[in-house]
């Protein structure tokens, strides 16, 4: 059972759990509650991807993600409430806040300061664990596997939209060469003379032979 101390606060003991079906670390604090760390379900990480710049994510509480949650967390006789996404850099850089909600008479209301930053300290503690941990690489493996039905699904969507865009652009590039070998055929063919009988050009020099005195 891993123990973490946070802040000047006493010693947390905590049950670490990993989910390698959903691809998730869940942290069970005893006498506070449930904390599910994991990656952002809606930025799946790449394989090539600088891990510094990876959305990670936090749901106070167990189960399936929504407001309220099985097991959510209680800190100062607060119950946190929701999910919150962050980076890995923020946990290096010293950045790192949370904003919880929490419910009150059906409304979600933001957390207390003090509650806020509690909750922050306990979910640094615990993220630096998590991803300290040797298992830490599968467990990112198995998110992307468990996402990738989803992503797979997302980016055929986008390929059939892309190959419609192709198709449309295309047949506009056909026609504009069509239009382009048009106008290089008439180019060619140089300037329309004026046949015999056609009206004077508007701004040719006028005849002087053919001008009357009007005497």
């Amino acid at each position: 059972m891993p123990s973490f101390t946070v802040g000047s606060g006493p010693a947390l003991e905590a049950n670490a759990y990993a989910d390698f079906d959903t691809g998730q670390a869940v942290y069970r604090i005893a006498g506070i509650g449930a904390f599910t760390l994991g990656w952002d379900p809606d930025h799946h990480p790449e394989a090539d991807q600088d891990p510094m710049e990876e959305i990670l994510h936090v749901a106070y509480g167990t189960g399936p993600f929504g407001f309220q949650m099985d097991e959510a967390p209680v800190l100062f006789g607060v119950t946190l409430a929701g999910t919150e996404s962050f980076t890995r850099a923020t946990l290096t850089a010293g950045t790192f806040r949370l904003r919880p909600y929490r419910l009150i008479i059906s409304a979600p209301v933001r957390v207390p300061k003090g509650t806020a930053r509690r909750a922050s300290a306990i979910v640094s503690a615990l993220a630096r664990h998590w991803l300290a941990q040797p298992w830490a690489p599968d467990l990112r493996r198995a998110h992307e596997h468990h996402c990738a039905p989803r992503s797979l699904s997302r980016y055929g969507g986008l390929i059939a939209q892309h190959e419609e865009r192709m198709r449309r652009l295309r047949e506009d590039h056909a026609y504009y060469i069509q239009r382009a070998d048009r106008a290089t055929a008439i180019l060619q063919a140089g300037p329309v003379p004026a046949p015999a009988g056609a009206p004077p050009h508007p701004f040719a020099p006028a005849d002087v032979s053919t001008k009357t005195t009007g005497r």
